[in-house]
């Protein structure tokens, strides 16, 4: 009898030994799923696509057109093919704008000669993706095409810009919070300088009238 209560026991203690280690094994599991899952819960996986149809359009000298803007969110991963007015060295007069506007820079371009005709229109093409890190200018929010030249460009038959967005990251308004914020504590620092200055030259002035 004995022998058999003391049996009983052990099986109990087993099963709530086993009990508490499985829960231990799914508290892990859960949380390492957690682990891996944070960065896609971060990040957008979407598929948007423009294509801006330029033929009988014009461009001013100087000027830009925006098309594209993802504000508030940011372009992780993307695409942008432009076919355009070119001269007989696969060279164009336009250029296409990336980054978090105000901070536009030209993007570098690769051509792709094969479904190129030069001294007409060529077809470039380049990849998209941000590098967040606080600073604006690392960040792709807007794109646009832009004449710096001194003359007025006439779009011909066929020539256009498509943009593809594979993945999208919220946090476009931080990184222009960030930049205003550099540029009023900048302009707060000169401030301050122009102020001492002002002052250093009152003190001065007390002296000499003494």
């Amino acid at each position: 009898m004995k022998q058999t209560v003391f049996v009983q026991r052990l099986f109990i203690i087993a099963t709530i030994m086993s009990t508490l280690l499985l829960v231990s094994n799914l508290n892990i599991s859960n949380a390492q799923t957690e682990d891996e899952a944070s960065p896609s819960e971060k990040t957008n996986v979407v598929r948007d696509s423009a294509t801006i149809l330029l033929e009988g359009k014009t461009l001013a000298a100087n000027d830009f057109i925006h098309i594209y803007d993802t504000t508030p969110y940011v372009i992780m991963n993307g695409h942008v093919a432009a076919k355009l007015p070119c001269d007989d060295n696969s060279e164009s007069p336009i250029k296409v704008l990336i980054g978090s506007a105000p901070n536009l820079t030209a993007a570098d371009f690769e051509l792709i000669s094969e479904l190129s005709t030069p001294g007409t229109a060529c077809l470039y093409h380049v990849d998209l993706a941000s590098h967040q890190g606080g600073n604006a200018s690392n960040i792709i929010t807007d794109i646009a095409i832009q004449n710096p030249s001194g003359d007025q460009v006439s779009f011909g038959p066929t020539t256009s810009v498509v943009v593809g967005i594979n993945e999208i990251v919220k946090g476009a308004h931080e990184a222009h919070a960030e930049g205003e914020g550099a540029q009023v504590e900048g302009e707060g620092a000169q401030a301050e300088g122009e102020a001492g200055e002002e002052h250093s030259e009152g003190s001065t002035n007390e002296t000499s009238d003494e």
